[in-house]
């Protein structure tokens, strides 16, 4: 079931779709991105479980909404077969059906050398605000970066299997309480990401006290 997986997924009372992705390691540490873009701003969540290490998987999960601290209990059913993964999960009482395809890009080799860079993304709120994100990713796998809400964070980076491309983040995130960022964000959190795009941006997602959402941060 591991891999880099994108698609759709439908909530089933009100038929709304969302763009989901799946980022799922070789130990099974799993997480599901739903996301949906608006006039407002995003809606969306994570729901994250240890789904290893068969090609189907139904059990309790964990989630988190967007910018929020509390952490809600979800549930996933799911199988993987012929490069597709599909199934069901519910969050916040409500179910959604969703489909994948498996990318391409999980199959291929990164080292830490091919990671190293010097990585940024800069979005526009619907206030004109611009809100910029910087991280940078030493040879060595260390990791540092700061956010222009005054949040700062220091961690790791590790490829545990160099022959696919999924690289296992571990980030202290610091400083958060001004500037549209809240306390209640500062610690540590956990997570995933893949290299993209000839090797110039790196798609990542990691759970903390809060949920960031899905970051593509470019060099």
């Amino acid at each position: 079931m591991a891999g880099y997986w994108q698609g759709t997924a439908t909530e089933q009372d009100s038929g709304r779709r969302f763009d989901a992705v799946a980022l799922i390691d070789a130990a099974g540490n799993a997480q599901w991105l739903l996301t949906r873009g608006d006039l407002f701003g995003n809606d969306g969540f994570v729901v994250a479980a240890n789904v290893c290490c068969e090609a189907q998987f139904d059990d309790a999960a964990t989630g988190k909404n967007l910018g929020e601290t509390s952490t809600r209990d979800a549930s996933i059913t799911v199988a993987a077969s012929s490069n597709v993964l599909s199934g069901e999960l519910q969050f916040r009482d409500e179910e959604y059906r969703f489909s994948l395809n498996a990318s391409s890009d999980y199959n291929r080799g990164i080292s830490l050398a091919e990671l190293a860079g010097v990585y940024t993304r800069r979005d526009n709120t619907i206030f004109g605000e611009e809100v910029t994100l910087t991280v940078t990713i030493e040879s060595n796998g260390q990791l540092t970066g700061s956010y222009s809400n005054g949040c700062v964070f220091n961690g790791t980076a590790a490829i545990p299997d160099t022959s696919h491309n999924m690289v296992r983040l571990q980030i202290d995130l610091a400083n958060c309480g001004s500037r549209g960022s809240a306390k209640q964000w500062n610690g540590a959190y956990a997570g995933l990401g893949v290299l993209l795009s000839g090797d110039a941006i790196f798609y990542h997602s990691v759970i903390g006290p809060t949920w960031l959402g899905p970051q593509s941060v470019e060099r």
